[in-house]
């Protein structure tokens, strides 16, 4: 089994989701009024950046890059890269006096 080896300063999640952040912020006024909608995948350990329409397109643009880097994903000028969400739904339409 392969072992991955993560730099001291990106050994969990959330240090790479932070730091990805932070260097959104950095860019983000540029992408956001030239790429919004778009996906940018950010390599936390080099700062650099590659965007593609969909999700797999910037993370596969930024693999090609950079094959060993550390990336965060964002839609640029969105809060989230995706929207999660269920709708729940009952056979009898008078659920409430239930």
């Amino acid at each position: 089994m392969a072992t991955t080896i993560m730099t001291p300063q990106f050994q969990n999640p959330r240090a790479i989701a932070a730091a990805g952040e932070e260097i959104y912020k950095s860019i983000q006024s540029e992408l956001e009024s030239n790429h919004r909608g778009e996906f940018v995948a950010i390599d936390v350990k080099t700062k650099a950046y590659r965007l593609g329409d969909t999700a797999e397109a910037a993370l596969e643009n930024a693999k090609n890059a950079e094959p060993d880097g550390l990336f965060h994903l964002i839609r640029v000028g969105f809060s989230g890269a995706f929207q999660i969400s269920h709708a729940f739904q009952r056979p009898n339409s008078d659920w409430l006096s239930q």
